[in-house]
């Protein structure tokens, strides 16, 4: 009798093992499946934002390079951008400041190489708000790679003429007034994303 009682608690035992190694069985392939879903929506928002996510506000022009040339006007591949954002320039930098009177492409492309970032602008008749809005956010960047000088003819990669213009290596944010907040703060984002890139040949 009592052979057959413990063979009986014995049984009980194996049995209550099996039932708590399947519950954890179970409970551990429900936390895999919750891993495994949480994961593929992560993968789904990340896909989806990409997929959504709206387009910069800048314009990407294809490098022409960063060959020097020996004086401004000596003749060189035409520039692919208005105000232009890469290609041939003299072997010195301008200083980082503001100018009265247009600076000429072939000099200052070479500080868009070394990383800098110019605000330009072509307003004859007058543009006191963006030009004090340009003016607030070089004060801003002092002491970084920002210049500011007026420039005739901007135009973007769609023919349409524009106001002002801030140009990277390869890259130029198009506005023409600064009563949009947004027009601004574009602006920042774009001097953050580019400005002290070291775009020469190798780097």
């Amino acid at each position: 009798m009592a052979r057959a009682r413990g063979k009986r608690l014995l049984q009980e035992r194996e049995q209550k093992a099996a039932q708590q190694a399947a519950r954890k069985h179970a409970a551990d392939r429900r936390r895999m499946m919750i891993v495994a879903v949480a994961a593929v929506g992560l993968l789904g928002v990340g896909a989806a934002w990409i997929f959504f996510a709206p387009e910069p506000p800048w314009t990407t022009f294809e490098s022409l390079g960063n060959d020097h040339l020996a004086t401004v006007d000596q003749a060189h591949i035409p520039y692919n951008s208005s105000p232009p954002s890469s290609g041939p320039h003299l072997g010195n930098l301008v200083a980082w400041q503001e100018y009265d009177q247009p600076v000429p492409p072939e000099a200052y492309v070479h500080n868009l190489e070394d990383g800098g970032i110019a605000l330009t602008y072509d307003c004859p008749d007058g543009c006191e708000d963006l030009t004090a809005m340009l003016r607030s956010v070089l004060a801003d960047y002092e002491g970084d790679n920002v210049l500011m000088f007026p420039y005739a003819d901007i135009v973007d990669a769609d023919g349409v003429s524009r106001v002002a213009a801030a140009v990277a290596w390869g890259r130029a944010y198009y506005f023409d007034d600064a009563s949009d907040p947004r027009t601004e703060k574009d602006l920042r984002n774009f001097i953050d994303s580019f400005e002290g890139i070291n775009n020469h040949v190798g780097a």
